[in-house]
């Protein structure tokens, strides 16, 4: 049994690897000129999120697309699941949403690799083998269930993308990384906002 989960496990990851999440989720896969997109990965589900707040021919919209991977039907054949749209409305204008969005650091945020030293602790230690001070480091955790994000964004010529693995978990064991903060603001904004499970 553990075998043919590991199998199956390998065969959905393979097949999501080949698929684009924007053509499962029916959405172009070139941002708006004005646009905030968040992926929420699938974990162990057979489906995905993608969050949408743009601006398209003057007039702001936002959108919460889950996706489904294909239903493997026989070897050679797999039916495709249409994804499930819905349209996010607010008591506040779009435009004022993806400006808040903004003023907490969307643009600017950086790639998870740029602070993933902050997840590691070195100290000074004296080292009686070595007779010598060396440098003692205390690798960081590993989460492994979660949920993981991709965040794309452009405005105008301002673009910025970055991927973030379980940042609500992490931020529970390093509350000093402030990249982790902003994110985790940031889904904390759009959840409340919306009022949706995001």
């Amino acid at each position: 049994m553990n075998v043919l989960f590991k199998i199956l496990f390998i065969f959905s990851i393979t097949l999501l690897k080949s698929q684009n999440v924007d053509s499962l989720a029916n959405i172009p896969s070139e941002l708006k000129e004005t646009e905030i997109r968040i992926y929420k990965d699938r974990g162990i589900t057979n489906s995905g999120f993608v969050f949408r707040v743009y601006k398209e021919d003057k007039t702001w919209k936002a959108n919460l697309t889950q996706w489904f991977l294909p239903k493997e039907i026989s070897r050679d054949e797999v039916e495709w699941i249409k994804p499930n749209i819905t349209i996010l409305k607010s008591e506040k204008p779009l435009e004022l949403l993806f400006l808040n969005l903004q003023a907490l650091h969307i643009e600017f945020l950086p790639k998870e690799e740029y602070f993933q030293y902050k997840k590691n602790k070195s100290r000074v230690v004296y080292d009686e083998k070595e007779k010598d001070w060396v440098f003692e480091t205390t690798n960081s955790i590993q989460i492994l269930d979660g949920t993981d994000y991709l965040v794309k964004y452009q405005s105008g010529k301002q673009r910025n993308e970055f991927n973030y693995n379980n940042p609500e978990s992490y931020l529970k064991h390093y509350p000093e990384i402030d990249e982790l903060q902003y994110f985790v603001d940031i889904l904390k904004y759009i959840r409340k906002e919306f009022n949706i499970e995001f």
